[in-house]
């Protein structure tokens, strides 16, 4: 991805511990306690997160701030502490005010959630 959005800070996407890998093809989160819902398994809140960062990145392209309009996740897998998350995101259909991205997030080989944005 050649564009600056990727390296502009996201105070959420810190916190969260969101991290960007190969200049924006990929975005990965280790889940750690602080990540997990009351049965033990992530929260689909952070897992939703990672989704929405390869997104933005995906689809913010110089000259180009885009926003979701909506974004639909099916979690496929519980997550576990300890697993590290890569998301993948690529563009489907670019339009002038619009963009469709799917993101795919994976567990080593398995994938474990879906993002249709």
């Amino acid at each position: 991805m050649k564009n600056d959005f990727i390296r502009k800070k996201s105070p959420f996407t810190e916190l969260v511990g969101i991290q960007t890998v190969g200049q924006g093809k990929y975005f990965q989160l280790k889940v750690q306690k602080k990540h997990t819902n009351s049965h033990g398994y992530a929260h689909g809140g952070a897992i939703f997160s990672l989704a929405d960062r390869a997104f933005a990145c995906a689809v913010n392209t110089p000259g180009k701030i885009s926003v979701a309009m909506e974004m639909k996740i099916n979690y496929l897998s519980p997550i576990s502490i300890g697993d590290l998350l890569i998301a993948r995101p690529r563009v489907i259909k670019e339009g002038k005010r619009t963009t469709v991205c799917l993101i795919e997030i994976s567990r080593k080989n398995e994938l474990v959630a879906m993002i249709l944005a």
